[in-house]
């Protein structure tokens, strides 16, 4: 078989260059293990004759030996005596690849020959998926155990978004394979956690802090939470009051930017309907002088300080200039803004 993998005999040169077109790599290992097959013999022991157990062939493992066997690449899927389990688990197929760390892919239809010869009409005893991937060496995680792995760095992370937190709609790889045994899994976030579809990075890393394999995933997180709504419609410029407000359980994932009930006093920057979240963007902040307001007009000189009414013209903020009309002599005037309702003339 290594001769074969290495080229001698001729086998290997006119499988690369058939049709004078290079065969790609993982058709031509398959290939190779239909030609191993058809040169040893069968190893299934007696003990394993019947139609009372099955086996589930696994879409990813790795084998240790110089020969793949049996109980690497398959579990029980019914019940097994264990003199039978370890007479068949034994069983020897292909040669195990001799490119450590290097993942090899086998399709279902070519599993199925080697198996075939192998074990007889007991293939049929195997449950097979549409493909197998075998490592020599190293160790692999499958997708339920990349899931777990997945849960448990988010579930603490979770915490802060509130109790009524649920992970759903994982998209993770099948299986991620490590060049070495001692490799670890470690997993990050592509940005903060939040409500709605996340991006995991796993990698592979080596004792020293190596990185030497890298995957991506998703997941999508619910996150139910009572949140401010509207307890009637409201319109632009509304000035937002406890009475207006009233609270609603919503999942945070289709609703974002939901307003956290903080801050203020607000006004409406635009209508919302009753019953309606209030996002950020239906608020802002209620200016210190609005238009229309009346407001204390401070008139100050050298040695005379005077404060009249006035109608603000305009809205302005701490510090901005606004104009305001004298309610006395009806003139216009531009003063600085220098707290609530009240402007200034120097």
């Amino acid at each position: 078989m290594n001769d074969l993998l290495r080229g001698k005999g001729g086998v290997m040169p006119r499988l690369l260059n058939m049709n004078g077109r290079r065969c790609r790599i993982g058709w031509c290992i398959t290939l190779v293990l239909v030609v191993a097959a058809m040169t040893a013999a069968p190893s299934l022991s007696s003990a394993a004759a019947g139609n009372d157990w099955r086996l589930l062939v696994k879409n990813a493992a790795c084998t240790q030996g110089p020969d793949v066997l049996l109980g690497e690449i398959a579990d029980p899927i019914s019940s097994m005596d264990q003199r039978t389990w370890k007479s068949i688990a034994a069983v020897k197929l292909w040669k195990s690849s001799t490119k450590p760390g290097r993942p090899v892919t086998v399709t279902r239809k070519k599993l199925e020959e080697v198996l075939k010869y192998y074990m007889g009409d007991m293939v049929k005893n195997l449950v097979l998926p549409s493909q197998l991937t075998v490592q020599t060496g190293g160790r692999v995680l499958t997708g339920e155990q990349l899931k777990a792995r997945a849960v448990a760095f988010l579930t603490p992370r979770a915490a802060d978004l509130g109790d009524n937190v649920e992970f759903k709609n994982f998209q993770l790889p099948m299986h991620m394979f490590f060049p070495n045994a001692y490799d670890k899994l470690k997993v990050s976030l592509g940005s903060d956690l939040k409500p709605g579809r996340n991006v995991l990075k796993l990698r592979g890393v080596t004792s020293d802090g190596k990185v030497v394999s890298r995957k991506a995933g998703t997941v999508f997180l619910n996150v139910w939470k009572a949140v401010p709504v509207a307890a009637k419609p409201l319109n632009r410029f509304e000035r937002v009051t406890q009475d207006k407000v009233s609270f609603q359980r919503v999942n945070l994932a289709y609703k974002p930017n939901v307003w956290d009930g903080t801050g203020g006093p607000w006004r409406m920057a635009r209508t919302l309907g009753r019953g309606q979240p209030f996002t950020k963007s239906h608020l802002e902040q209620i200016p210190l002088i609005e238009k229309g307001e009346l407001v204390q007009l401070v008139y100050k000189g050298k040695r005379i300080q005077l404060t009249i009414k006035a109608e603000a013209l305009a809205e302005a903020a701490m510090g901005q200039q606004v104009a305001v009309r004298n309610l006395q002599s009806r003139k216009t005037v531009l003063a600085t803004v220098i707290g609530d309702d009240t402007v200034m003339v120097r």
